[in-house]
């Protein structure tokens, strides 16, 4: 190999080990994000015995407080200056508390009626502020990391393949691990603090990597942060148009994967035909993942607008396709269900990129730099959409008659999973394409933006 080869292999080499470091953060925070999202309304309904509405109703609690404290959390988080920098410092102290919050979660406590679910319900805000205060400074963390919008596509790319890694691993090992470790095909609650146990450990180790190896940049010169006040933070929030277009798309967006995910192991239960759940989830998960690589070039290709549509479009067609052909099995695995996890892998892609741009834009409008906005206030709504459908599934989950009493669910309750499952998360996903056209952002004027505000800063000096 010629020297300037090896130079060129090596140079990428060392970016894409920059763009892995931050990457791997997600796919310990998804660790969390998944298990909560594909099994704790199923460990409450199967494991504890509560009543699957009652159970939607906890979940929705749990993240609509998750949502409330994210601005507090991020304005806290954006001024802290330590000599690790500003969000870093978060993942090295954070990384063990939540791993303990997350084991706690799936502990059954001993008591029954109004006492067990009070006890359900503050040990899942427990879990859910503990997260809190590790996420969103990781979510802010990519705004300091690099300032070029083509780079920050890269570099949400590597990210989502590290996440849709996450989600590889809750999807695919954890249903094993849970049958392993309860001994037989009832799940068992020892089985669950196990898995939350070792996911915990694995969660941790992935946080600590991503603290060790990533660097802060410095931010623009001039760049004022805005002031830790309701009056600011509303002025910076209103002024954003681009952020309040992306918080209507993140909305709708986040109703459709919600949707899929929590609903998504009831109908692996209730649907004959279909192979293990562990097999069809990892199976789901793996298609997401090979997703996210293709998906960043069709980006690259394209644009973030059109892809997003390109992405909507597919989802309501494979939702579509079950609707009127069914789980359309091959070798056990459904195909509508698979097509969901690969077109699902575009969003996050799209989404992770767009945000540190809003940052950008509102900082031209309003001359003060509020990362705490744009990253809490887009976290905020991904958390009530989710808390949302979250009370959405338990409700409906209630009405077609689920009862994880039963060894077998009627033919009605799977029917009405189906119908929900081919409907809801195609259409949330459609409409939030309509939104997306209105984005003030592209690549080349968020170059301009950042150019504009450099210029601002040397003047300024």
């Amino acid at each position: 190999m010629s020297s300037a080869a090896a130079q060129k292999s090596r140079g990428w080499a060392e970016r894409f080990s920059r763009l892995a470091a931050y990457g791997v953060g997600d796919f310990g925070l998804n660790i969390y994000w998944n298990t909560l999202s594909l099994f704790l309304v199923f460990f409450y309904t199967v494991v504890v015995g509560i009543p699957p509405g009652v159970a939607g109703i906890i979940y929705s609690i749990g993240m609509a407080w998750d949502a409330l404290s994210d601005p507090v959390i991020a304005s806290f988080a954006e001024r802290a200056r330590t000599r690790h920098g500003t969000y870093r410092p978060f993942l090295l102290f954070g990384a063990p508390i939540v791993a303990a919050a997350f084991v706690l979660l799936f502990w059954v406590p001993p008591f029954d009626g109004a006492v067990l679910l009070a006890v359900l319900l503050v040990v899942g805000i427990i879990f859910r502020t503990s997260y809190t205060l590790v996420a969103i400074p990781y979510a802010a963390l990519s705004a300091r990391l690099t300032f070029n919008s083509q780079e920050r596509v890269e570099l949400t790319g590597v990210r989502m393949f590290f996440a849709f890694g996450g989600l590889l691993l809750v999807s695919g090992g954890f249903p094993f691990l849970l049958k392993a470790f309860s001994g037989g095909d009832d799940y068992q609650a020892p089985a669950f603090l196990l898995t939350a146990l070792l996911g915990g450990i694995a969660a941790t180790a992935a946080l600590l990597l991503c603290f060790a190896r990533t660097e802060e940049q410095p931010l623009i010169r001039g760049t004022k942060v805005a002031e830790l006040s309701p009056r600011a933070f509303a002025k910076a929030f209103t002024s954003n148009s681009a952020l309040l277009i992306l918080l209507g798309t993140v909305f709708l967006q986040s109703l459709g994967s919600a949707s899929l995910m929590v609903s998504l192991l009831f109908f692996l239960e209730t649907q004959e035909g279909l192979a293990s759940e562990g097999t069809v989830l990892t199976a789901f998960a793996v298609a997401t993942m090979l997703g996210v690589p293709l998906w960043t070039l069709v980006i690259r290709a394209i644009g973030k607008k059109r892809c997003w549509v390109l992405a909507a479009i597919i989802m309501s067609l494979a939702g579509l396709s079950m609707l009127v052909f069914g789980t359309l099995p091959v070798m056990g695995l459904p195909v509508p269900i698979i097509v969901y996890g690969f077109a699902m892998g575009s969003f996050g892609v799209m989404l992770w990129s767009f945000v540190p741009d809003t940052v950008e834009f509102g900082q031209l409008k309003t001359g003060e730099r509020a990362e705490a906005v744009s990253f809490g206030a887009v976290l905020i709504s991904q958390k009530m959409a989710g808390a949302a459908m979250g009370f959405l599934v338990g409700q409906v989950l209630g009405l077609v008659g689920f009862d994880a009493r039963l060894g077998e669910q009627g033919a009605g309750t799977s029917e009405g999973i189906l119908i929900f499952l081919a409907v809801v998360p195609g259409a949330a996903y459609l409409i939030s394409a309509i939104p997306v056209a209105f984005l003030p952002l592209n690549r080349q004027s968020h170059a301009d933006m950042v150019s504009e505000l450099e210029r601002s800063g040397r003047e300024g000096a």
